[in-house]
Parts: C-alpha cells; sequence; structure tokens
C-alpha cells in the first residue's frame, strides 16, 4: 500500500484498537487488519468526524454483509444501525469496474442524498466456489484465485420511508447494471467505431472522399480516449407514404443500448421534419440524446449516428453511439480535432478575411472559445451565422442572445452575452425564468464564461416539451431578456435622458450614480 500521512495512520490504528474488540466468531478475516485495508484511503478529516468504535463498527458490519456474494452478483444493502441513528448507509459489494463511484455518488445526489462521508476501497478477495469471502489482502496483491472488489459504504441523512430505500436500492441495482454492460462491452463498441470509420472511407466516392476521410477520423480519434462509449445499436428506416418508420435490428445493441428482458424497444414514427432530417443523406450525426446519462457524469448524453446508405445514396438506417466526450476532448484546441477543424477553416473561408487582420483574429478567438459541444453539433451555415453576430458585437455593452434549434426539436442552445459589470447569480436566474416561461422550458443548464472581454456569456441549453414547443422569435427574447437584466440605475439613466435630453441626461445621471441606497431602489420604482 502507498505511503499515508501520519495522522492518518494514528487515527485508523485508533479504529483497529476498538476492532479487536468487536471480533466474532467466523470473521472471515482479523478484524484489525481488515479496517487498516479498509480505512486506508479515507482522508483523515473525515475520519476524525467519528470515533473510532464508530468507525470500526461500520466498516465490521460492512465485512460481515459481503461475507457472502456470488461472482457476478452486486450485493446492495441500505439501512440504519440503530432506530436513533442520525444516519443511512448504503453498502455496496461488486467487481471493480470504472466509473462505480463516480454513477453511484450520482445517483444519490439525483435523490436529493446529502453524502456525509463515503468510502470506497478496492480490496483484493478470496472467495469460494459458493461466494463464500475466505479472506481479504492488499489490493496490490490481486491475482487469480483472488478478485478485485469495489466495497463502497456512503453515510446519508436518513430515510425513514421504507418506500424511498426501496425505490433509491432498485435505482443503484439499475446504475451498476448500466456500468457493467458499458464496461464488459467497451472493446466492442471501440471496435464498431472503429470498423464503420473504415467502412465510409472505403465506400466513398470521389466527390465524398474528403468527407468520408474526415468521419474516419473522427471516429478513430474518439476510440484515442476521446470519448466514453456507454451504448450502440443499429437502426433500420422504412419509407412509407405518411410516416417513416426507425427501428432497432435486434441483437444489435451494445452497453446501455443492450436488450433486455424488462425493456421493450417501440419504433420510432417520424412526420414532416423530423422524416426529412431522416432521409436527409449527410452521413454524420452529432447532437444531445434527451437522456441522462446514469454512468460517469450526470449530463444529457453525446449522441454519435452515422447513417447507413445503399448505392443509390439513400438512407436505410443508422448506426447509433451514446456516450460522453472526455474531458480531453473538451480542453484541446479544436483546430487539431477531426471535423472541428474542418469546420473552422470553412467559417473562415467564407468571411474571407486575412488571418493576421483585426477582424480575422476576432473570428478565429471566438471560434477557439466557442462552447465544444456546440462547435460539435452546430452546422456551418449556423456557426457561421452566430460568429458573425458575435464579432460585430465588437465588446459593446448590449444584450444579444444567439440561438440554434437541435434538429430533432428538443432544445435549444442560446448563446446569451451581457454586460460583464452586470452579470451576477441573480442576473442569470432572471435570465432562465424569462426562457422558461418564454419557451415553457422544461429545463435550462447554464454555464457562464467571464473572462477580460466587457461581456459575460452564458450558454444555455434549453430542454422544450415533448412537442418542441414554441418557435423562439429571437428579438423579442432579447428585448426581454434585456429588461430583466436592467438596474434601477439604468432606468434611472433611461428617464433622465427622456426628460431633459441626451447631454444634460448623461451629465445628471453620472451625477446621481451610487446616490440612491439600495433599500430606497427597492421601495421606491423609476417612473
Amino acid at each position: 500500500m502507498h505511503a499515508i500521512p501520519a495522522a492518518r495512520r494514528k487515527l485508523i490504528e485508533r479504529i483497529a484498537t476498538a476492532a479487536r474488540s468487536l471480533k466474532r466468531r467466523g470473521d472471515p478475516v482479523a478484524p484489525d487488519s481488515f479496517v487498516k485495508l479498509y480505512y486506508h484511503g479515507v482522508a483523515e478529516e473525515d475520519l476524525a468526524q467519528y470515533t473510532p468504535e464508530e468507525l470500526a463498527a461500520a466498516a465490521l458490519g460492512h465485512l460481515r454483509f459481503a461475507a457472502q456474494r456470488r461472482r457476478g452478483k452486486p450485493a446492495i444493502r441500505l439501512y440504519s444501525p440503530s432506530e436513533d441513528a442520525a444516519h443511512t448507509f448504503v453498502e455496496v459489494v461488486v467487481e471493480d469496474m470504472p466509473f462505480l463511484v463516480d454513477s453511484l455518488a450520482m445517483v444519490l445526489n439525483q435523490a436529493g442524498c446529502i453524502i456525509d462521508l463515503m468510502v470506497h476501497p478496492v480490496l483484493a478477495v478470496r472467495r469460494d466456489r459458493a461466494g463464500r469471502l475466505l479472506d481479504v489482502v492488499e489490493e496490490s496483491a490481486a491475482q487469480p484465485p483472488l478478485f478485485r472488489e469495489s466495497w463502497q459504504q456512503i453515510r446519508i441523512d436518513r430515510i425513514v420511508d421504507e418506500h424511498k430505500l426501496q425505490a433509491l436500492h432498485d435505482r443503484i441495482a439499475e446504475t451498476l447494471e448500466d456500468v457493467r454492460l458499458a464496461v464488459t462491452d467497451w472493446q466492442a463498441m471501440c471496435a464498431q467505431a472503429t470498423a464503420i470509420g473504415a467502412e465510409i472511407e472505403r465506400d466513398a466516392d470521389g466527390a465524398h472522399a474528403g468527407d468520408a476521410r474526415e468521419i474516419k477520423a473522427l471516429l478513430d480519434w474518439m476510440v484515442d480516449n476521446h470519448f466514453t462509449f456507454l451504448g450502440y445499436r443499429e437502426y433500420r428506416l422504412r419509407r412509407g407514404r405518411s410516416e417513416d418508420v426507425l427501428e432497432a435490428l435486434p441483437d444489435t445493441g451494445l452497453g446501455i443500448l443492450r436488450a433486455r428482458p424488462n425493456r421493450h424497444l417501440e419504433p420510432t414514427r417520424l412526420r414532416g421534419e423530423l422524416r426529412e432530417r431522416a432521409r436527409d443523406p449527410e452521413r454524420l450525426i452529432i447532437t444531445k440524446a434527451n437522456s441522462i446519462a446514469t454512468v460517469h457524469r450526470a449530463t444529457y448524453l453525446d449522441y454519435i449516428g452515422i447513417k447507413v446508405l445503399d448505392r443509390a445514396g439513400n438512407v436505410t438506417g443508422e448506426k447509433r453511439f451514446l456516450g460522453l466526450f472526455t474531458s480531453a476532448a473538451y480542453s484541446h484546441s479544436p483546430l487539431h480535432i477531426p471535423l472541428l477543424r474542418h469546420k473552422i477553416q470553412r467559417v473562415i473561408d467564407h468571411f474571407g478575411l486575412p488571418p493576421d487582420s483585426h477582424d480575422g483574429k476576432a473570428v478565429l478567438h471566438v471560434l477557439e472559445t466557442y462552447p465544444r459541444d456546440e462547435l460539435f453539433q452546430a452546422r456551418v451555415a449556423e456557426l457561421t451565422r452566430i460568429v458573425r453576430g458575435v464579432v460585430n458585437l465588437y465588446e459593446r455593452q448590449r444584450v444579444r442572445v444567439f440561438a440554434r434549434r437541435d434538429p430533432f426539436g428538443r432544445f435549444y442552445s442560446a448563446l446569451i452575452y451581457v454586460p460583464r459589470d452586470r452579470y451576477s447569480t441573480r442576473v442569470r436566474e432572471k435570465i432562465e425564468e424569462v426562457i422558461r416561461a418564454t419557451l415553457h422550458a422544461t429545463a435550462i443548464e447554464s454555464q457562464v464564461q467571464l473572462s477580460e472581454s466587457a461581456l459575460a456569456r452564458v450558454h444555455m441549453i434549453i430542454r422544450l416539451p415533448s412537442d418542441g414547443g414554441r418557435r423562439v422569435d429571437v428579438e423579442a427574447l432579447e428585448e426581454r431578456i434585456a429588461d430583466a437584466v436592467r438596474t434601477w440605475e439604468d432606468r434611472l439613466r433611461e428617464a433622465l435622458i427622456a426628460t431633459h435630453g441626451e447631454m444634460e441626461g448623461r451629465a445628471l445621471a453620472e451625477r446621481y450614480a451610487g446616490a440612491f441606497p439600495a433599500a430606497y431602489q427597492a421601495d421606491v420604482a423609476v417612473n
């Protein structure tokens, strides 16, 4: 085991001493040795919150719960140690896999649980054929017949309601199964991505060879640790007179999209704009799915679709990946990422500006700092329209809104610029209130960028009702947001200019700037 701070070592020795007095006949390992392994990775400030006796009892309770577990079947328990206990304990024992700790924490946070302590050692264990625990040793010693297991014990604020406990138990079980499927099928999904890229490049005709090479490069880049593959499935597009049908092909699912006994896959019926989109022969679809990931990060899944074409160039189906772009995909320059580098170059070419000119540098800066998900998802024409508007702001302190509608009508992506000295958390909340009321949004995700610019940028993903919601009137929305972020002093300045004219009104506004306390502004409206 790696070295730990002396203060932690002393605390663990006290826990080990307390554990010796709690030894029971039939314990599979010595209690004092076990707790040293169990708490080795827990920070001393976390251990110091509880008595050695409490921590020893909790660890040994977990050990005894894990005494019997068949391989491949997770052990899950939610309980409170006594009737007056302040906490509910969540305990899990499962084969060690990536994403377990963050996925379980995600489930608890989504359920509104307050996590007080999280212990998650990876232990090397020996079990017999019946699953009885025979030994626990240092993780580094894991080799057949030893197996690495993830043991997680999480203290949350107590849950008394039995129905809530059962619902949380079921959510945890579902999440662990999703993690298992994603990890088990990881290599198969990577192999599919590689094979699809090679097939697209091989079959492309001369007119589409460049695009095909870029799609292949993107898929290869994703496989190279830039995309966390969570699911894959193939679909067939059946064309009809009034509607088309997109149906899953049996036995093609991998990861979280693998077929399961309790999940029936209904075909998707496509009409109108969705039907036209499905028939569009543009090969690559990059967007966000309408479901939040259950594995790794609590964010909407990235959806990468590759359309299948017949020899005549008609769309006959789709090969779809679900997952999450990794942190490396967001930290690297977009100029070095397949697909994005070509999009950026096409936008730059559209403006026809010398790269060393002021405006040329401004265009490139906007593109390099553009929200990465938007660079992946937006079409070149959409990017060009929005980049032109952003560059034309020229640091002017005014409110601007640039919106892009998801091709499937599930969300709007909006870039909202407001004067930086006006921006605050309350301003963001006001903007969200305006958008929620205007578009009947079901959910809004916001990310703020504050830099040396005179403008703050808020990127919002605005989830729409199932019917696609309203079409946004950007100018009207812009006016409502501008009104929402306008301060009392802004209104005073406008009133003074309207009453006394531009020059005298501005002079009066500067004279009285800061003269009225917040309490006065709250009580007195500007007429």
